[in-house]
């Protein structure tokens, strides 16, 4: 288990700014057990973007909001360490010292890694007990939500079947166009020369001429008119809804008479489709897995702490 994404943001921010916390300044009481600011200013930290803090991109009101997180985390975290300890669950000392191995090596040297310490007000027997709280609520929350949330492949599979309707490839289309622009404010003259434009290049195309060559002199669209037109790949809703309508009326190959969206004029060509299909089971089941677990987690997660907090005596003294 690696802690450092817990605990590295506080030693950073002590090494960087000399920041101090008070142990003795207390926030809140857990069945008694007094939660510091130094602890809630840690989760304060592992919630607040640091560039918005230091470069005020924050509203009060927003801090506010990510204190009172912090918060409930400091506190939800405390009540997953006393009952990790009612139920018995350990850290073993080589546990926490491979953690502090690790931190002393991400800051460069004993010696850096000593004086982080000493500026955040923390001695080393304060980690320690930090780092093993850590461990222990992470092994409380995995024995009591992690482990329960897994679903058997029978589940997922009932699951796929039960909503196989929903698991299915929308059908591809893929399509060349040549745009002639309109500007929205351009007046009735020259959106009729822009029509006569389009409609004069449809009888060419009609004739013959090549779509692509046409697209890569007369197109507007800076984005397809260098490859002759070619738009890519899409699925239904994702194009102008005008434009949508005429590709879907095409069969490969065939060119859509002069089609008007809020851009301009198009003269659409259908160049590929693939129709709907069916996804298999074990096209979606990792997807599937990690949905249907991470929902299960949630309501494993909050059931549990509705348990705790219930049969919990919180007491906030200051946020």
């Amino acid at each position: 288990m690696n802690l450092f994404k817990f605990i590295i943001p506080v030693v950073f921010m002590a090494l960087y700014t000399n920041m101090a916390f008070a142990d003795t300044d207390v926030v809140a009481r857990v069945n008694g057990k007094p939660l510091t600011a130094f602890e809630l200013n840690e989760e304060f930290q592992d919630l607040l973007p640091m560039m918005g803090s230091y470069h005020g991109g924050l509203s009060e009101e927003k801090i506010a909001n990510i204190r009172e997180k912090a918060l409930n985390n400091l506190i939800e975290k405390e009540l997953q360490y006393q009952y990790a300890l009612e139920k018995g669950l350990s850290v073993s000392k080589k546990e926490i010292e491979a953690e502090l191995a690790g931190m002393e090596k991400r800051f460069g040297s004993a010696a850096k890694f000593k004086d982080a310490l000493k500026r955040s007000g923390m001695t080393k027997e304060q980690l320690k007990e930090f780092i093993k709280k850590r461990f222990l609520t992470a092994k409380a929350k995995k024995e009591t939500v992690g482990s329960r949330a897994a679903l058997s492949d029978s589940e997922l599979k009932d699951y796929y079947e039960k909503n196989k309707e929903s698991f299915k490839r929308p059908v591809e289309l893929r399509a060349s166009h040549i745009l002639i622009g309109v500007d929205p404010t351009a007046t009735k003259e020259e959106k009729g020369k822009k029509l006569k434009l389009a409609k004069d290049l449809l009888v060419k195309i009609r004739a013959g001429e090549d779509f692509a060559k046409l697209a890569m002199r007369y197109s507007t669209d800076d984005g397809s008119a260098p490859i002759g037109g070619d738009i890519g790949t899409f699925h239904k809703e994702m194009a102008d809804q005008e434009f949508e309508n005429a590709v879907l009326a095409l069969k490969v190959g065939e060119v859509s008479d002069v089609v008007e969206t809020i851009y301009g004029y198009h003269i659409i060509m259908l160049t590929g489709k693939k129709p709907e299909t069916q996804l298999t089971f074990d096209d979606v089941n990792a997807d599937i897995k990690k949905r249907l677990e991470k929902k299960r987690g949630d309501e494993l997660y909050n059931t549990w702490m509705e348990g705790l907090r219930a049969k919990a005596n919180i007491e906030i003294v200051k946020k």
